[in-house]
């Protein structure tokens, strides 16, 4: 036990470094999830409610995008959970992330553990268990606080079991996860590599259990993510997956375990290769961004053109949700169907687009953070050796992370069209891509001034900038659920998009973000030009 010397001192430091970001994550979390569940009766309350949204549910559409329903009878506390539990899975999953990553990766980056462990009477492992604990108390207060919400909000056709297994299910699979960053934390030797796994791990288990949820569900079991639906919660409240998710998680952490018992300080098991001492790449901002970014450029490509066509491949499905009835195909006639089948591929397509462009700003804005991220690391003072104007590297890092975010978008819509229009008996034409990719790229340029705007100006605000992301996501999904006023559904972006690319785009909201941007990324110059670099 004497490598777990002095755990809890370091977990009550974790803490009090950390209890800003957990309590904003856990008001953001808890708050929506459980406001969403008192509204919830009110919008699908009534047997006719129900089963108007009954078949959108089980189409295939809904199924890549939240998991299957549980066949029988649909309630609305049933219908709330399928909505729910793989999105509120993912936003679990990133908080958990972002903990993990800052309590071990990066503390070792800022020299913290290696300090720690040389000048105290402190444990080898304590470090790692501390991170683990901490993961532990965030997602118990998750459970905890979600659990208790929901059953005051009682809505039809909950239960108690139910309401605690939603709760803790969600919590689970978010501590899991996290337990597997920690494994990826021992293996590389920075905090922005071991982020690129993990999420990289996060894609492949949602790809995995999207494809299994609408070809096959039994193979649903192959993604921990999908261990989320095989709860059934409100109808058989399996517990048996969440005892599934505790046990990876323990897995998890005695294999991080081992890999930090077998490593040294500030150094990963995968070794970094030295390289040549004299490359092409190091010539320049330019070519030495490109260079580090390029297996990150590649991953994000790739997996954007998978996501595109597992999308695509479920466009005619989609399109046939209302016309399997004789009564429609001979009131309304061939064209009349056709016409039908387009409009809901292209609502559709639209959702898609915003999906598509939130993961596009991520990547962008990731390219600018990393700006300070370098910065904080000393790394830019010797750029700066160099004659390098700070607005060349500057505007470096906003082209590239630009020009990436657009190509993301666009390959995942033209890979979804290249898919969906294979499967589809009647092709949608190229344009409403072309338009759904012109719509939202104003908000992607948005989202990447507002983080130049910060970096320049004040870089600890960066954040938000996420905050604002995940505001905006979240305005845009459920806002009508919520009945928000029409004024805060104006606050996020894609509200001025969303109906693309069905309608023709309305050039005036998009001209004015581009004003904002344009003002903000000036702001972001002269700030950067002025301050005094951080290290």
């Amino acid at each position: 036990m004497a490598q777990y010397t002095q755990t809890l001192t370091l977990l009550k430091a974790n803490l009090k470094r950390d209890w800003l970001k957990i309590t904003i994550w856990l008001a953001a979390l808890v708050g929506v999830f459980v406001a969403v569940a008192a509204k919830f009766e009110g919008i699908y309350g009534t047997s006719r409610q129900i089963a108007a949204i009954g078949s959108t549910l089980r189409s295939k559409a809904m199924v890549a995008l939240i998991g299957s329903v549980p066949d029988g009878r649909l309630t609305t506390a049933l219908i709330f959970a399928s909505e729910m539990a793989v999105f509120w899975g993912l936003f679990i999953i990133i908080f958990n992330y972002s903990l993990a990553v800052s309590a071990s990766r990066g503390q070792e980056e800022s020299g913290l553990v290696e300090m720690v462990l040389g000048g105290h009477p402190v444990g080898r492992l304590a470090p790692l268990m501390a991170a683990a604990l901490e993961l532990l108390i965030a997602n118990g207060l998750f459970a905890l606080i979600t659990g208790l919400g929901t059953m005051i909000a009682n809505m039809p056709g909950s239960d108690t079991n139910g309401t605690w297994l939603s709760a803790v299910a969600i919590a689970a699979v978010g501590w899991a996860f996290g337990m597997i960053a920690l494994i990826f934390s021992q293996l590389v030797a920075d905090s922005h590599n071991v982020s690129m796994y993990n999420y990289a791990f996060l894609g492949i288990a949602y790809l995995i259990r999207m494809m299994a949820d609408v070809s096959n569900p039994d193979y649903t079991w192959l993604s921990p993510l999908g261990w989320l639906e095989k709860t059934e919660i409100y109808t058989h409240n399996n517990w048996w997956p969440v005892v599934m998710l505790l046990v990876l998680g323990i897995l998890a952490f005695l294999v991080a375990v081992v890999l930090n018992s077998n490593r040294d300080i500030d150094a990963g098991v995968i070794h970094v290769n030295p390289g040549s001492r004299k490359s092409n790449f190091l010539r320049g901002p330019a070519t030495l961004l490109f260079w580090n970014q390029k297996v990150l450029t590649v991953f994000w490509i790739i997996g954007m053109a998978v996501l595109g066509a597992s999308y695509g491949s479920v466009f005619d499905s989609i399109s046939k949700i209302f016309n399997t009835s004789p009564t429609i195909q001979k009131v309304l006639g061939q064209s009349g169907v056709q016409h039908i089948e387009q409009t809901q591929v292209l609502s559709f397509v639209g959702l898609l687009g915003i999906i598509f462009s939130l993961l596009a700003v991520i990547a962008g804005v990731m390219i600018v953070n990393h700006l300070i991220t370098e910065e904080r690391h000393g790394y830019l003072q010797m750029v700066m050796t160099k004659p390098q104007s700070r607005s060349y590297l500057l505007t470096v890092y906003i082209v590239f992370g630009l020009i990436l975010a657009a190509v993301l978008l666009l390959v995942a819509l033209m890979s979804a069209m290249a898919v969906g229009n294979v499967v589809m008996t009647h092709p949608i034409a190229f344009k409403y891509f072309w338009r759904t990719f012109v719509a939202n790229l104003p908000s992607i340029v948005l989202f990447m001034a507002l983080m130049v705007g910060l970096v320049g100006l004040y870089p600890r605000l960066r954040t938000m900038v996420w905050a604002y992301l995940g505001v905006s996501f979240l305005i845009t999904y459920f806002g009508s659920l919520m009945n928000l006023p029409k004024w805060a559904l104006k606050i996020s972006p894609f509200y001025w998009t969303k109906k693309v690319p069905v309608d023709a785009i309305n050039t005036t909201p998009l001209m004015w973000m581009l004003v904002v941007a344009v003002i903000l990324i000036v702001i972001g110059f002269v700030g950067y030009k002025n301050r005094d670099l951080e290290g």
